[in-house]
C-alpha cells in the first residue's frame, strides 16, 4: 500500500525562478517526479481555470506553478498537455480564457499542448472530456481557495473540470447543498484519478470565493501523492477538520484517499508553521462549522441568497446565461433574481466577472456567524 504523503514548500512570489524551486522542492520530498511519471508517456496537466480572470486576481491556478510543473514533467522524460473546461459560459470562450489567464502564454513559450475539452467519452454517465482518457495519467494543479458552495475548492474539486458541456451546471441545480453536490463532484474525480496534486498557494483566496474573495499571501505550494490528504491538509490549514469538507468525506468514504492525518506522512515546512493566522473561510461555513444536531434544528432559519449589485453590474449577462435554474434577468434598468426559483448554488457569484454578486445572510446566519 502507497503512503499517503503531503508536502509543503514556500515561495514569496510568483517570480519563474522562485516557483520553480517551490515546485521541485515539494515533488523531490514525494521522491521525485520520475516516480510519477515514465518516459515516453501523455500527461495532461489540469489546472484550475475557472473564469477569463488575469494572474493577479487570484481566481485561476497562476501560469508560473503550471511553467514548473510541466519543466519537471518533461525533465522525466514525458509528453505534456493542459487542458480544462471553465465555468459555466465560458466553456463557449475557452481560447479567450486561457489567454485573460495566462495559460496560453505559458504554453506557447513552453511549447505545450493546449487542448480544448470539447468533445466528451462517456464513462460511467458523465460526458469527461476525452483528453483526459486519452492521456497515460493526469497531474492536478488546483487553486488554494475557498467557495462558498463547498467551503474550500481544492484537489479532489478540480477535477470537477474534466467533466464537460453543461453537466457541471445541470449537477449544481440537481444538487444545490453540499452535501448532494460533493457526490457528484466526486463522481468526476473518481473516473480518472490524478497521480499527483501540486496546489497553488502562494497567493490564496480566503472569504467568498472562488472569485470574489479576498487575495492572502501565504506562500505555500502543497504537493502529495493523493489528493483526498491534499485537502485535508488545506482543511487544517484553513483551520478546520479535514472531514468538515464533503467533497473530503465523500471521498475518504469511498475509499479514493487518505483523509486522517495521523496517516499522512507530512513533509517538509510544519504544518502549524504553515497554518496562516486566522484564514477567513466564506459566511456559508458556519453550516460546517455549527455542531451538526444544532445545524439540523436551525437549518431552515440560517438562509444564504445571491444578490446583484445594480451599481457594480455590467449587464454582461453572464451570470443569467451560467444559471442552472434560470431564475436571474439581466435588463438595463436593473437584474433581478427570482427566489422562488434560486437553489442557492453561487454559480452566479462563482462566474461573475466584476464581483457584481455578494452572498447575503439571513438574521440568524448573521447572528451566529459573527
Amino acid at each position: 500500500m502507497i503512503t499517503p504523503k503531503v508536502s509543503i514548500a514556500r515561495a514569496r512570489t510568483y517570480d519563474t525562478e522562485e516557483v520553480s524551486a517551490a515546485v521541485r522542492r515539494a515533488v523531490d520530498l514525494l521522491g521525485g517526479m520520475t516516480d510519477y511519471v515514465k518516459k515516453g508517456e501523455k500527461i495532461l496537466l489540469k489546472p484550475n481555470v475557472l473564469s477569463a480572470k488575469p494572474p493577479e486576481s487570484g481566481v485561476d491556478t497562476h501560469p508560473e506553478v503550471l511553467r514548473a510543473v510541466a519543466r519537471l514533467v518533461r525533465e522525466a522524460g514525458a509528453e505534456v498537455i493542459v487542458g480544462d473546461s471553465p465555468g459555466g459560459f465560458y466553456f463557449k470562450e475557452s481560447d479567450s480564457t486561457y489567454e485573460t489567464a495566462g495559460i496560453k502564454k505559458v504554453c506557447e513559450e513552453e511549447g505545450l499542448g493546449l487542448v480544448p475539452f470539447d468533445k466528451a467519452q462517456n464513462v460511467n454517465g458523465i460526458p469527461l472530456a476525452s483528453v483526459v482518457k486519452e492521456a497515460d495519467g493526469v497531474i492536478s494543479i488546483p487553486k488554494m481557495k475557498t467557495h462558498g458552495l463547498t467551503t474550500i475548492t481544492g484537489a479532489v474539486k478540480n477535477s470537477y473540470g474534466m467533466a464537460v458541456g453543461l453537466y457541471k451546471a445541470q449537477c449544481h441545480f440537481k444538487a444545490p447543498r453540499p452535501k448532494e453536490f460533493a457526490g457528484y463532484v466526486v463522481d468526476v474525480f473518481q473516473c480518472v484519478v490524478p497521480r499527483l496534486v501540486i496546489m497553488d498557494g502562494i497567493i490564496a483566496m480566503e472569504g467568498d470565493g472562488p472569485a470574489a474573495g479576498r487575495l492572502r499571501e501565504t506562500g505555500l505550494v502543497l504537493a502529495s501523492n493523493d489528493c483526498v490528504a491534499c485537502d485535508a491538509v488545506f482543511a487544517v490549514l484553513a483551520g478546520l477538520a479535514p472531514l468538515d469538507i464533503e467533497t473530503t468525506r465523500e471521498a475518504y468514504k469511498r475509499k479514493l484517499g487518505e483523509a486522517d492525518l495521523a496517516k499522512i506522512k507530512l513533509l517538509g515546512v510544519n504544518l502549524r508553521e504553515a497554518k496562516p493566522h486566522n484564514f477567513k473561510l466564506p459566511k456559508t461555513s458556519i453550516l460546517v462549522r455549527m455542531p451538526r444536531p444544532i445545524l439540523k434544528l436551525l437549518l431552515g432559519r440560517i438562509k444564504f441568497r445571491p444578490v446583484i449589485d445594480d451599481s457594480a453590474c455590467k449587464k454582461c449577462r453572464i451570470c443569467a446565461k451560467s444559471c442552472p435554474a434560470g431564475c436571474i434577468t439581466v435588463e438595463e434598468k436593473g437584474s433581478n433574481i427570482d427566489y422562488k426559483k434560486c437553489v442557492s448554488c453561487f454559480c452566479c457569484l462563482e462566474l461573475c466577472p466584476y464581483n457584481a454578486i455578494s452572498i447575503k445572510r439571513s438574521l440568524l446566519a448573521r447572528l451566529l456567524g459573527g
